[in-house]
């Protein structure tokens, strides 16, 4: 194992309708020491990384304190959040920490409000940013990008980096959970790849230092040969756990809340005996699916995509002139 993802709570002040977790507010969370045993058995089985997202993590009043026990265990720490509950004293003890703090910003004002469906929500979220870039925080703005804010972003990024902001994340859509419902305004793959041509060659001409980080997703053919031999999904590897708020286990952060991909219950067994019984060829079932790819020339550079994907026999995103890799894989442009 190499890195832990906890969605810590099911509760979420926003309503953002992409959102893949799909939070109800319904589910009896793990409490504060049964998430100290679960980074403990995760230390004990290599894991290095630990990643908090929600929900909105800062709706939990144990956060410091869970967050300082990784800390203690050595955890590589990062908390995705929309910035809006984070408080003078959170920022304060933030700053013990060395960890990474993503802040969801979906695009201008005007937007990012309507489409999370909160007025004023756009200057709380950009003022947690602005006060982390005060305090010297590691902080980033991350962004999933749809038809919905695809015009918008570039523009709009510039004036963050304006501001200072030299992180972002742009995040390939998934249309999953809550984000079933906006599979029409899912990117084309020719649209997804403009994008990371447009980006790279703002890089070029920016006068400020950045660090962009882009979910590739997709890869022209004719740019095969000039790229990693595999992009392959990691399940087979047990690289990453994730686990849901009520101790719902998980191989993949795109799995969460299926059933079919669900290995056990943290609450009912032990991770160890969860990690140990799910082992890599009992998960091959999950490419089963794939049946249009077996005889695909680039099934060994694909693998049959990503399981998360699978419709009509393959992954949506092979058009026959692009290779879906793990939609995960990010790239630092």
């Amino acid at each position: 194992m190499y890195s832990l993802d906890l969605c810590i709570t099911d509760k979420c002040n926003l309503a953002c309708p992409h959102c893949y977790v799909d939070p109800h507010n319904s589910m009896a969370e793990l409490t504060t020491s049964q998430i100290h045993q679960l980074l403990t058995e995760c230390a004990d089985l290599g894991a290095q990384n630990f990643h908090i997202f929600g929900g909105e993590p800062f709706l939990r009043d144990d956060l410091e304190e869970i967050l300082t026990y990784a800390y203690d265990l050595r955890f590589t720490l990062s908390i995705a959040t929309n910035g809006i509950h984070i408080s003078q004293q959170d920022f304060k003890w933030l700053q013990n920490l060395d960890l990474f703090l993503g802040i969801t910003l979906h695009g201008p004002k005007s937007f990012h409000d309507s489409f999370c469906k909160m007025d004023g929500a756009y200057d709380k979220s950009l003022n947690a940013v602005r006060t982390a870039l005060q305090m010297h925080l590691n902080v980033g703005v991350i962004t999933c990008i749809t038809q919905l804010n695809y015009n918008l972003y570039l523009p709009w990024m510039k004036s963050l980096a304006e501001e200072g902001i030299q992180t972002f994340f742009i995040l390939y859509f998934s249309p999953l959970g809550r984000g079933k419902s906006l599979a029409n305004v899912q990117l084309s793959n020719d649209d997804w790849n403009a994008l990371y041509s447009t980006m790279n060659e703002y890089l070029v001409e920016s006068n400020y230092t950045l660090n962009i980080y882009f979910e590739r997703s997709v890869i022209p053919i004719t740019n095969i040969l000039f790229t990693r031999s595999t992009f392959s999904c990691t399940i087979p590897s047990q690289m990453n756990c994730v686990v849901d708020a009520n101790g719902d286990v998980y191989p993949c952060i795109l799995f969460l809340r299926n059933p079919k991909f669900r290995l056990g219950n943290f609450k009912l067994n032990s991770l160890h005996e969860i990690w140990t019984h799910s082992t890599p060829p009992s998960w091959s079932h999950l490419f089963s699916e794939a049946i249009k790819c077996d005889n695909c020339t680039y099934l060994r550079i694909c693998n049959k995509g990503c399981p998360a994907y699978y419709q009509q026999g393959q992954d949506f995103r092979c058009d026959g002139k692009n290779i879906p890799i793990c939609p995960l894989y990010t790239q630092l442009l």
